[in-house]
């Protein structure tokens, strides 16, 4: 096996990887609550052979093979007020639950809800905001909507529901499903928090930074031709070891 060519492949493998993951956090700049991306690299032993040596065996390792790894990045967004009576943001690392039309069950830091024709709390997208007894209705005659402190909902002097956070014991194991939401892996399961914190009449920004995301392009960019030198490089010395062990001695 040429050990160059296939690190060098590997490696551009990877670099792929993390071009997608800045395209993806470039793209969602402005979705409110977006949790950006983010891309690790590792080392990891490829090809390893056992060889009997007498009554031994031991291990041939051919190479460390670059392995690229996608985590999301925790840290809040900045809360904008709108004035608007159904946003609201969060500090710490709770998240809403919303629940979709088949049922199922997502969770999200973007509070840009609405109220839908039955007068329900929901998404944009129409999926509706679950508190912490299932989801929450308003009154249809109407009236001024507040919070207090405990994420008791009113409309006017009456209480119509509780707006609920919820946590997880690892933030890194939740994966994004379409329409930007999260849900956790198995052994992962939400957690309603005892102490939430509610801003009212505000949603919480995404927390990509343009020019974090701009350097990193460019690291990519440098990194990029590197891996293909390595990979011309190591092609061209395959091609001369061919021609020259496949000539006339």
């Amino acid at each position: 096996m040429n050990v160059g060519m296939y690190k060098g492949a590997a490696a551009l493998a990877a670099y792929e990887r993390w071009q997608d993951t800045i395209a993806q956090n470039l793209a969602s700049i402005a979705v409110s609550g977006y949790r950006k991306n983010e891309t690790s690299f590792s080392g990891v032993m490829a090809d390893v052979t056992q060889l009997k040596n007498g009554d031994r065996l031991s291990q041939s390792t051919k190479g460390v093979m670059p392995l690229a790894s996608r985590s999301f990045n925790m840290t809040p967004g900045a809360a904008s007020y709108t004035g608007v009576d159904t946003n609201f943001a969060s500090e710490g690392d709770g998240f809403f639950r919303i629940r979709k039309a088949d049922g199922t069950v997502a969770y999200t830091r973007n509070g840009n809800f609405r109220l839908n024709s039955e007068y329900n709390l929901v998404t944009q997208e129409g999926h509706l905001v679950e508190g912490d007894n299932g989801p929450i209705t308003f009154r249809q005659e109407g009236g001024i909507i507040s919070i207090n402190g405990e994420g008791l909902l009113s409309q006017g002097q009456q209480q119509v529901g509780k707006l609920a956070l919820f946590r997880f014991n690892d933030n890194f194991k939740l994966h994004r499903i379409e329409g930007g939401f999260l849900v956790p892996q198995a052994g992962n399961p939400a957690l309603p928090m005892e102490r939430p914190v509610f801003i009212h009449k505000a949603i919480e920004a995404s927390n990509v930074k343009p020019v974090e995301e701009m350097v990193n392009m460019i690291s990519l960019g440098r990194a990029y031709d590197t891996a293909k030198k390595v990979l011309d490089v190591s092609d061209d010395t395959a091609g001369k070891a061919i021609q020259y062990l496949g000539g006339p001695s």
